[in-house]
């Protein structure tokens, strides 16, 4: 499967994964029909023409992110900001967390989509064994298998935003002609885990 080939991902298809540990700047938040939001120097602004809402806090976000979990309310979205670099290897143990919603950059989209919701784009049956929410030991496992198989690997923790960063170099497919299939050479991936809040999952 290829983030950079996949189709968009729609909004809507599922609830948000996860109430986040923490909000940074840079983050969106999203419900149709009411507005959309964007994490600037620490408060949420309305952006405008979308809705034209009115500020709100990072509680009322925190809250409102809950209540959407719990009832599957998929008009509701979380976008974690992307970030500007992730560099060095130094990340070597992971921090001690309840859960992690795991996100990848969608590149159609140019921002960050929950595993899941990628996933969907394909396939929604497939897309409904996906925790939304990994246990420490299940985002450990995956952090390693990516470390074990790919080139690359850069891991970051960023503690004030509750996130976990691995960027890596994956190659394309080489198919029968010898020609380059499925990822472009030198794909850049990324993987954030958002550390959660809680450990319910939707």
């Amino acid at each position: 499967m290829s983030a950079l080939s996949a189709p968009s991902v729609r909004a809507g298809l599922f609830p948000p994964p996860s109430v986040p540990l923490r909000f940074t700047d840079g983050d969106r938040y999203e419900w149709q029909g009411a507005g959309n939001w964007l994490r600037v120097a620490g408060e949420w602004e309305p952006i405008v023409g979308e809705g034209d809402p009115d500020p709100v806090t990072d509680a009322e976000v925190h809250r409102a992110l809950r209540a959407a979990v719990k009832l599957w309310d998929t008009r509701q979205r979380f976008v974690p900001a992307m970030p500007s670099r992730v560099s060095g290897r130094t990340l070597l143990v992971l921090p001690k967390l309840q859960g992690a919603a795991q996100y990848v950059h969608d590149h159609t989209l140019d921002q960050l989509v929950p595993l899941r919701d990628l996933v969907g784009a394909y396939s929604e049956d497939a897309a409904l064994d996906i925790p939304g929410v990994l246990t420490e030991r299940e985002a450990a496992g995956v952090i390693s298998g990516i470390d074990a198989e790919h080139e690359g690997v850069h891991l970051r923790y960023d503690d004030s935003a509750g996130r976990v960063y691995v960027r890596y170099l994956r190659e394309g497919d080489i198919g029968p002609m010898g020609e380059q299939v499925g990822w472009p050479p030198h794909a850049v991936c990324l993987h954030v885990f958002v550390l959660a809040a809680t450990p319910v999952e939707a």
